[in-house]
């Protein structure tokens, strides 16, 4: 027989007993509100912090994510060097800014666009952000609206959502610049040539991206992308079908195929040559080289640069470009007036950044995950170097010489090197470390430590914990004036 009344009464006592533990956390919560009795303090304090770091990081690009350290303010920019066994720097080096960034030497602006470093850490020079004047180019340049538009989210500003991805210096002191893009499509936010006072000589909103390089003619080199759409399909391996560009749930953008190139720009702004790297893989016949790849993103092209005079494997000239590729965790090498694909570089290096010839058939990189700290058993970044010739690979730093502070260094993200005008010492940067050391080569032995460190005391964005503690923000790249 069916008993129908004792159902309720069974379970009744459960959500009776959770509707008392609310009423009572309620009641709680009323009181200690109301009398300010412990623990009001600590929560009204953590709420503060994290409503503010909520905020801040809303506001600001995730690069440019920032950590409270045990530094005070006053004394952020003098602890930003450690000088270990050369005593300084013997060549200059430039580091990017830009919003809440080195205001101490552009106290008339929102931060400085760059500064440049010489001798024990002495400032040379600097060029003051004025993100504002970026903005108005931004909104005049309709030229390139028709080939490069944008899709701004609610409140989009300069100021607020764009930050500089990589920085060159021409020979009168003019900056090469390339801004990256938050709450925007598609993020790159295009390249520039800034003056001595911070004023834009140019701006091409077209979707360029990442490290910059510049000849010895002055000549940029610039990685840049255009979207095609819709659906588009690239080869894979023969009779495994094709890699799509639309895989619901993978990519938001999959509608659109990010299509990597090389735009070498004259030092007037005019693009003089558009190299597709993407399609000079899938016409040499290489489009395995693309399985497993992003279906957006198949090559994510990081940076690109020269072949020195002194390249010596078979096939390669000086003046061919060698491009970091880095959803396929390989470098390649083109044809400088062809465009042809010559060769694709693979090993064990994975995610790699800012991959440079350093000499005859050498070639260095910041491989982000590809490294393991012997003694921690973990991953770490490191500056590695690759034989193309050989298939050799040497870890040049960290190594059995690395003072213990520095060798768990990683940056899953970004990262950088540049190399000394001699090819003696090399600077790597680890962006999400915020941090980068000068290294000489020969023996990976730590010449200088550059902790990217800043005052915010006096800004109320930060939380109240910025009066007595300085913060250290995500380092782009620093680089050698004159150097790679």
């Amino acid at each position: 027989m069916r008993r129908t009344g004792l159902t309720l009464p069974r379970r009744a006592p459960l959500p009776l007993f959770v509707a008392a533990l609310m009423l009572a956390a309620f009641a709680g919560g009323l009181y200690v509100a109301r009398y300010e009795v412990f623990p009001y303090t600590l929560l009204s304090s953590a709420r503060k912090t994290f409503v503010a770091a909520v905020e801040t990081n809303l506001r600001d690009p995730f690069w440019d994510r920032w950590e409270f350290v045990d530094v005070p303010p006053d004394q952020a920019a003098a602890r930003r060097f450690e000088f270990m066994d050369s005593g300084r720097l013997t060549d200059p080096m430039v580091v990017p800014g830009g919003r809440y960034r080195f205001r101490e030497y552009c106290p008339d602006h929102v931060g400085c666009l760059a500064v440049e470093y010489a001798g024990r850490g002495e400032v040379r020079r600097v060029w003051p952000y004025r993100p504002e004047e970026l903005e108005e180019r931004l909104e005049e340049e309709d030229e390139f609206a028709a080939d490069f538009p944008y899709e701004h989210a609610p409140g989009f500003s300069f100021l607020e959502h764009a930050r500089i991805r990589g920085v060159s210096k021409y020979a009168n002191g003019d900056l090469l610049v390339v801004f990256s893009f938050r709450h925007t499509h598609p993020y790159p936010g295009g390249v520039a040539r800034i003056d001595g006072t911070g004023k834009p000589v140019w701006y091409r909103p077209d979707y360029s991206h990442h490290r910059p390089q510049l000849t010895d003619g002055e000549m940029a080199l610039v990685p840049g992308m255009r979207l095609d759409g819709p659906v588009r399909n690239i080869p894979k391996l023969p009779g495994r079908g094709v890699l799509k560009t639309t895989r619901p749930g993978i990519n938001l953008d999959c509608e659109e195929l990010k299509h990597d190139m090389v735009r070498v720009i004259d030092p007037a702004g005019k693009v003089r040559e558009s190299i597709p790297v993407l399609d000079a893989i899938i016409e040499s016949g290489r489009g395995s080289v693309l399985w497993w790849a992003n279906p957006c993103n198949p090559t994510h092209l990081n940076a690109v640069g020269e072949l020195g005079e002194d390249v010596s494997v078979a096939g390669f000239e000086p003046g061919d470009l060698v491009v970091s590729l880095r959803n396929v965790h390989a470098f390649a090498v083109l044809d400088r007036d062809t465009h042809r694909l010559k060769r694709v570089v693979r090993g064990g290096f994975m995610m790699q950044h800012a991959v440079l010839h350093f000499a005859g058939s050498r070639f260095l990189m910041m491989d982000n995950v590809g490294g393991m700290d012997a003694e921690g058993g973990r991953t770490v970044s490191r500056l590695l170097m690759v034989d193309a010739a050989s298939g050799e690979e040497t870890t040049v730093f960290p190594n059995h010489r690395t003072p213990g502070h520095l060798r768990g260094l990683h940056t899953w993200q970004q990262g950088g090197v540049s190399i000394s005008p001699d090819r003696g010492r090399a600077l790597v940067t680890f962006t999400e470390e915020g941090k980068a050391v000068e290294v000489r080569i020969a023996d990976g032995a730590v010449l200088v430590v550059f902790d990217f460190l800043h005052d915010v005391s006096h800004l109320d964005e930060f939380p109240e914990e910025r009066a007595t503690r300085a913060v250290r923000k995500w380092l782009t790249e620093i680089r050698y004036i004159g150097g790679g």
